[in-house]
């Protein structure tokens, strides 16, 4: 009979050392129902999530267990034996909300990484046009909202989904929103701020181990992408404007841009069906060029400058300048030649001065600075684009553009 009664008693005080060990099963069991909330569809980033909140979870364990343990073998029945039932009911009240936080909150997983801190589920507006608001974001002064829709058929129907989408961007310094042509949650889960995270794998917390995934999420999404409208005042030049997404044969992507900034106007950003084989070698020659001399610049101004970086900038300029001006290029892209691409070069020459002058050890590169700013402003960007401002001269024959009106493209692309 003696030694049957101090079975359950060894047990009881082993239960009470050892219960805060309920506390991170608690957590180790909640961490994959967060996670793959956290990332629908994707398998492999939420079990990369799991494990490292399971780890989180463990370290972080230590001193909650001590906490709780100080609290509940000492504390607590040092005031209960004191009679103390007002610092009874506190230590009580600070035991439980150290193991709601810890079970709740601890846990530092990839959902939680810089950039994402700050993004909270919002209530979306009400956008009309035949839209569904289907999930938003707000982060600071930014909005960002997936709508689902139809993709518009006419001008004015494109008309009406861009001013629905306007209307609703209240007083954020920066507003998004997506149309999406379906409902599904692992494709309307994500913000623009998840995605691009998605696209630079190095800033997640598990360098390129669900790199694939992250690929594969992104090009998913983009793929029931029909258009978006972003206004944004922080940016330079500021943009305001509906773009809606136009896929071409081949995987040519173009845009139907409705510009508000600029009275509405539509500039179609898209490749005509009538696009002639010299035209499209034109283009072709145009992006390239133009992205060696922004490679040029890149490294020419990094520092320090690798040997001989300047010497290939004037070298490469010089036989770009003689390429794209000293030929005759197709009679429809004239124009575009004699304002775009000369404007380019124009702005690209007073940079290439200003930076031989300052590799002399004079000061003349203070002279030219407004020439980096319109380079960082209109004229640095991918190839992509730089076809898509020639496919605009090409639908809009002889209108010149303003290299401030061609800088919208530039958002649509990024």
């Amino acid at each position: 009979m003696t030694a049957a009664a101090k079975n359950p008693g060894r047990r009881w005080r082993w239960l009470r050392w050892l219960w805060p060990l309920g506390l991170l099963a608690i957590a180790w069991l909640w961490a994959p129902l967060r996670a793959g909330a956290a990332y629908p569809g994707m398998p492999c980033t939420a079990q990369a999530d799991t494990v490292f909140s399971w780890a989180s979870y463990t370290l972080l364990f230590i001193p909650v267990a001590a906490i709780l343990l100080l609290l509940s073998r000492r504390l607590i029945p040092a005031a209960l034996r004191r009679g103390l039932r007002a610092w009874v009911a506190g230590l009580s009240a600070l035991a439980i909300g150290t193991a709601i936080v810890f079970v709740a909150f601890a846990g530092v997983s990839a959902d939680r990484r810089p950039g994402r801190a700050s993004e909270q589920t919002v209530n979306c507006p009400h956008l009309g046009a035949g839209l569904q608001a289907l999930h938003c974001w707000q982060d600071a002064g930014t909005l960002e909202v997936n709508a689902y829709g139809q993709r518009p058929l006419d001008a004015s129907a494109m008309q009406s989904m861009a001013t629905a989408l306007r209307s609703s961007k209240q007083d954020a310094t920066l507003y998004e929103a997506f149309v999406l042509d379906t409902t599904d949650p692992s494709i309307a889960g994500y913000s623009n701020a998840r995605l691009f995270i998605l696209q630079g794998p190095g800033l997640t917390d598990f360098a390129d181990l669900c790199l694939n995934e992250h690929q594969a999420k992104v090009r998913e999404v983009q793929s029931h992408r029909i258009g978006f409208y972003r206004y944004s005042a922080r940016q330079s030049p500021p943009v305001d404007a509906f773009f809606l997404q136009d896929n071409g044969m081949g995987g040519d992507v173009g845009y139907e841009v409705i510009d508000f900034l600029r009275g509405q106007a539509a500039l179609p950003y898209v490749r005509p069906a009538d696009i002639k084989p010299e035209e499209s070698s034109y283009l072709d020659r145009v992006a390239s060029d133009l992205g060696q001399l922004n490679l040029d610049l890149s490294r020419e101004t990094q520092s320090p400058a690798p040997p001989g970086a300047l010497a290939q900038m004037r070298q490469d300029f010089d036989r770009v300048t003689a390429d794209l001006l000293g030929g005759t290029p197709p009679k429809r892209l004239t124009l575009y030649r004699d304002t775009r691409v000369k404007g380019f070069l124009a702005n690209f020459d007073l940079i290439l001065s200003a930076e031989e002058s300052a590799a002399q050890g004079q000061n003349a590169q203070t002279i030219h600075s407004s020439a980096y700013e319109d380079h960082r402003r209109y004229y640095y960007q991918e190839a992509r684009v730089t076809r898509l401002i020639g496919y605009l001269y090409l639908q809009v024959p002889n209108q010149p553009f303003s290299d401030d009106q061609l800088s919208t493209v530039n958002w649509a692309v990024f």
